[in-house]
This record gives C-alpha cells, structure tokens and sequence, in this order.
C-alpha cells in the first residue's frame, strides 16, 4: 500500500466507513422498529428495506448526470445532510403510521444515492490512476468496516437507549461524514461539463450489461444482511450482532489482502471463482439451518462477495472514458438499486411463503444465473472484464 494511502484517500475511507456505520445500524435496529411500533412482519420489514432502495433507485440515473455536469463534492454535501435529517425522522414517523415510515424511508433513498455515487466516482478518479481497482477496494473495505460497526453500535444502543438514541447516533456518524465530504477534494476532470442528451445521458449503455450482473450479485448480499435477523430469531437466536460482524470482518480482510487482484489477476477468472463461493455460502444456509451455519455461510459469502461488487464496478469504470465515469458507475449501481427495492419486497413476500431457506435457495440460483451471464458473450462490449496482468 506504499504510496497509495495519501490524505485525500484516507479523508474517503474514512468518508465511506461513516456513512455505511449509519446504514449498517438500520440491520438490527429497523426490523425491530417496524415490529414493535407498527406490529410488522417480513413484508413489512421488506416494504421498509426496499422503499429506500426505490429512492436510491428513482434518484441514481440522474445524479450520474449531476456528477459529471456539477462534480462529486456536490453530491456529497446534499447527500449527508439528507440523511442526517430522515435518520432523526424514523421514530417519529414509526409512531405515526407505516405509509409514513416508508415516506421517510424513500426520501432518505434519495440522499443515499446522491451520497453513495459522489463517493465511489471519487474512489475510482484519486490517483494512483494504475492501482484504481485497489483503492475501490479499499474503499468498500471501508464500506463494509461500516457494515461490521454499524449493527453493533445499533443494536447495544438500541437494547441500552431505545429507538430514538439509535437513530441519533446513526445522524451524528452521518454528520461527521458530510464533515469529510467537505475535505475531500473535487475529482471531476478539468473541461468536461456534461450536456442533457436524453437518456443516454442518464443511462450508459454498455454498463447496463455489468450492472445486470451486478443485479443477480447484490440480491446475495441484500439477501444475507435485510433478513438474517428475522431468519436467526426464527431459530431462537435473539443476538445477531455478532453474526453481521463475522460477516463483516471477512469482508474486510478479504478486500483489504485481496483487493490488489482486481488489478493483477484475471477478471474472467476472478469473477467466476467468486461467484461459486458465494453459491457456496448460500447452500449452507439452506442445508443446515441451524445457528452455526449462520456464522459459516455468512463468512463464505463474503469472501465471495469481496470481490463481485467492486470488480463490477471497476470493469465497468475501465470500459469507458474519463468523462462518462460517474455516469457509468450510477449506471451499475442503479441495478444494485433495483435489487435493493424490489428483490427486497419479493425476498419478504418470498419468506413469508416458503420460508427463509426457499428464499435462500432462489437467490442462490440467482447467482448461478449470473455466473452464466459473467462468461457469456453478454459480457463481450465490457473491455474491462478482460484486463489481466
């Protein structure tokens, strides 16, 4: 890591841990809301995952373009201020009614994608521009050093404080990351200045292709994280903290003493190994439902998860040019978004009639299928996929 850790990429690392410390505390904490408040079961705790992924989702195209047209800082700074406001908004709403739970819910999808594409174009543009697949994936290193804090903080301050201490908290770790957006510097290259063209403007094309992958990879990670609290509690299992921190931490090292293979192995081959681990980890919840499998599947998805949601990226990032990056990278995440929407109502709806390892088992499949795709001529246009060293 000599010579890549300057200021500016440790201002985003650190940037990116504390907005994902304020997602990671909704795991434990929102499922436990829409039940005791509002006396909801997993279509709801769906409804309420996946109406902030249709904000995400609605805001995404658009916010490619206002990156690339206003620059990434930008999106940053209105990002963390919505979401510092719609996270001291949740209890409130909860205690008013479901409808507007999910208003608060979609609002606060709309400041998350304007947040979360500022943050990762910047990861792909901070110099050294030859190691940019190590540096995303320090960056979702730090993404999911959030995931690993998050539910932990959530949870002790929820059973310790209550509901309306454990969104304060998550508010204030989005306030110290709108402080580091503040500090970061603007990476949207001199001279480009992005014309409304219709959708393509919104929309680029050959990334539709990695991000239909992408789509068929996300739903195992929103799969894993959104519904193994209610999947552990359904076997007894009342903490689950230390099952989202094991799931974590192996994200963390894998990404953090793997990363450099996005820029030094073979990406076809690279892609397709993780794609088997993480069916892998998603049998094993399936076969042996029981509390250990929880830690050991969830430990082999995300190794295998490592590496399929920021290679997608980077695939899709070097596929194109310097001045249709952030659009490109929207474009890829707005179908992680579309699994965060609505693969999260058909995941709750799924759970609520075949259970949770027939839920399981279709995503598992799911991810087969986008193995399939991974090697296809589908994937030809993305040049990306082919850079080896």
């Amino acid at each position: 890591m000599n010579g890549m850790l300057t200021r500016d990429v440790v201002l985003l690392l650190s940037a990116g841990m504390s907005y994902f410390v304020v997602a990671g505390i909704s795991f434990p904490v929102l499922p436990r809301l829409v039940k005791q408040e509002l006396n909801g079961g997993e279509f709801e705790i769906g409804l309420a995952f996946g109406l902030m992924g249709l904000g995400m989702l609605a805001m995404r195209p658009l916010v490619g373009f206002l990156a690339d047209k206003y620059g990434r800082k930008y999106l940053i700074v209105v990002g963390a201020i919505t979401i510092i406001v719609t996270q001291l908004l949740h209890v409130p709403a909860a205690r008013s009614s479901l409808g507007m739970l999910l208003l608060v819910r979609f609002v606060l999808g709309l400041g998350s994608s304007a947040m979360y594409v500022g943050q990762a174009t910047t990861a792909t543009e901070l110099p050294p521009s030859s190691r940019s697949g190590e540096i995303f994936s320090l960056f979702n290193v730090s993404v999911v050093a959030g995931f690993a804090v998050g539910p932990v903080v959530g949870e002790i301050t929820l059973q310790r404080e209550g509901f309306t201490m454990a969104f304060a908290v998550a508010a204030l770790f989005a306030f110290v990351c709108l402080i580091l957006g503040l500090l970061l510097p603007e990476t949207k290259p001199s001279g480009v200045n992005a014309h409304f063209e219709g959708m393509r403007s919104l929309i680029h094309p050959i990334a539709v292709r990695a991000g239909v992958v992408s789509f068929l990879l996300f739903a195992a990670f929103l799969s894993f994280n959104a519904f193994i609290t209610p999947f552990a509690e359904s076997m007894g299992v009342s903490t689950v903290r230390w099952i989202l921190l094991s799931y974590a931490v192996t994200s963390v090292l894998t990404r953090l003493y793997g990363g450099k293979l996005i820029d030094t192995a073979d990406r076809k081959t690279l892609g397709t190994c993780s794609h088997v681990i993480v069916i892998v980890g998603l049998l094993i919840l399936v076969i042996f439902n029981n509390h250990p499998s929880l830690y050991v599947g969830g430990i082999i998805m995300a190794i295998g998860l490592s590496f399929n949601v920021p290679l997608m990226v980077v695939i899709a990032a070097d596929s194109a040019s310097p001045d249709q990056r952030s659009r490109v990278v929207a474009t890829v995440i707005v179908f992680g978004d579309l699994a965060n929407s609505f693969a999260a109502f058909g995941f709750g709806a799924l759970a609520d009639v075949i259970g949770y390892r027939g839920m399981y088992a279709i995503v598992a499949a799911m991810v087969g299928a986008a193995a399939v795709l991974y090697r296809s001529r589908f994937t030809a246009p993305l040049t990306g996929i082919q850079k080896s060293n």
